[in-house]
């Protein structure tokens, strides 16, 4: 599915997803039957071992959506596992020099565009060996994200590595690298997030960031973001409970029949 979103992305017309952060494949199961463009297996800031990422890979084996895996930091034996395993593209945090970048791009496509191991146990036996092969590096999106001061300063080499196919903005990790942790309305941080948004719309590399909100995802589709996370699984977890509990809030939890009551006889 890495192709459909790669077209969506060259195109200019936004991909709305989610990010998958909780172990569990029902869970993945049940994401994967929302009408998402793309489903992010979060393995950075989640305890999802090999094991565990096959698991999900699994369950997600239904999805419309293509399937990402944001590999835990750039390590090229993590990013070639999420593809051998399945994953239609991976998401590389904290890149912050060309170098990052090239490293990312050798891990993620075989040669002549990159090195990556020969291996693919899974990926090559979802539809046929001899497809996957003559596709692989074509249908694989490579998405690195920018979250530090040193990526932003670097954004222009960073931008120019062929293989790069998209941009994360994380917002919350580059406003702690720019000394305002929690902070992400803090102006410094308005300010770089800009600077990343410019420098990817002259190179016209698509970007995205986390858009939780529907007037976050409408102010981010008319600035040129291409995709863009909408939530999680466990923000849709705790959204449907607050939902309910606020529903639920006003009602007297005293039943009908003690209001009704006779008074009994004295």
């Amino acid at each position: 599915m890495a192709v459909g979103i790669g077209e969506r992305l060259r195109n200019g017309t936004a991909a709305f997803g989610a990010t998958l952060t909780i172990h569990e494949p029902f869970v993945a199961e049940v994401m994967a039957a929302r009408p998402l463009d793309f489903l992010m297996v979060d393995t950075e800031h989640s305890p999802l071992s090999a094991v565990g990422l096959q698991t999900q890979l699994i369950a997600l084996r239904s999805a419309t959506a293509a399937v990402l895996v944001r590999v835990p930091h750039l390590d090229p034996t993590a990013i070639m596992q999420a593809l051998d395993l399945g994953a239609d593209g991976v998401v590389v945090p904290h890149v912050e020099t060309a170098a990052d970048a090239s490293a990312a791009v050798s891990a993620a496509f075989y040669p002549p565009l990159g090195d990556r191991g020969f291996g693919p146990r899974r990926a090559q036996r979802l539809p046929e060996r001899a497809p996957y092969l003559s596709r692989a590096n074509e249908d694989t999106l490579l998405v690195v994200m920018i979250e530090s001061r040193s990526g932003v300063e670097n954004l222009a080499d960073i931008l120019a590595v062929q293989g790069v196919g998209g941009v994360i903005i994380g917002v919350a990790d580059l406003a702690a690298s720019l000394g305002h942790l929690g902070d992400q309305r803090h102006p410094d941080v308005g300010a770089a997030v800009d600077e990343i948004v410019d420098g990817c719309l002259v190179a016209d590399v698509p970007f995205g960031l986390y858009a939780p909100t529907p007037e976050a995802a409408r102010r981010w589709v008319d600035r040129g973001a291409r995709l863009l996370t909408v939530g999680s699984d466990l923000l849709f977890l705790e959204q449907g409970m607050s939902r309910v509990l606020e529903a639920v809030a006003p009602v007297d939890r005293t039943p009908a029949s003690r209001h009704l009551a006779a008074p009994r006889p004295t």
